[in-house]
């Protein structure tokens, strides 16, 4: 049996910061940072190799950790599962019969082809009197954005009570 003496005793493992790093097996900046967020003693500009190993082990997910191919192939498939889940629902919702939006588009053409056919009996009287035709086309663009807007509105009224029956029923 080797006899060790006081001296041997109480010499301790230095290493330096990029001996340390690669020890640990990452870069020396990293220990650089390590080292003053966790405010690791040195002794000198070197770690007591045991100390920084004692630190080491304090920082989150220091631990090492064990996969399991099987464990990890069971919450990939579960993962998968629920965005299939989620995509489908999506789906659902968005969905819509086609028969349902052609009577949609029916409604919306027939209300705007009411609105746009009116115009000539408004506007006509009041354009006969005018004789600058700019005056003509500037209340006929007025009348006509005035008329989209009012449908536009409409429209969206209608889109905002279908939301809110959607999602209370």
């Amino acid at each position: 049996m080797k006899t060790v003496t006081k001296s041997e005793e109480t010499k301790k493992d230095l290493a330096t910061k990029s001996e340390y790093a690669r020890y640990k097996g990452v870069t020396t900046p990293y220990i650089i940072s390590w080292q003053r967020k966790y405010e690791v003693p040195m002794i000198g500009d070197k770690f007591d190799v045991e100390v920084a190993d004692r630190y080491w082990l304090m920082r989150p997910n220091s631990r090492p950790k064990k996969i399991d191919f099987s464990e990890a192939r069971t919450a990939k498939m579960q993962a998968d599962a629920r965005l299939a889940e989620m995509n489908a629902d999506q789906m659902a919702q968005q969905l819509v019969e086609t028969q349902s939006v052609v009577e949609t588009w029916e409604r919306s053409f027939a209300k705007i082809k009411t609105k746009l056919t009116a115009l000539p009996n408004k506007l006509g009287p009041i354009m006969a009197l005018q004789e600058d035709p700019k005056i003509c086309t500037n209340q006929l663009r007025n009348a006509i954005n005035k008329t989209l807007n009012e449908l536009a509105t409409a429209a969206r009224g209608r889109n905002r009570r279908r939301a809110k029956s959607a999602a209370t029923g």
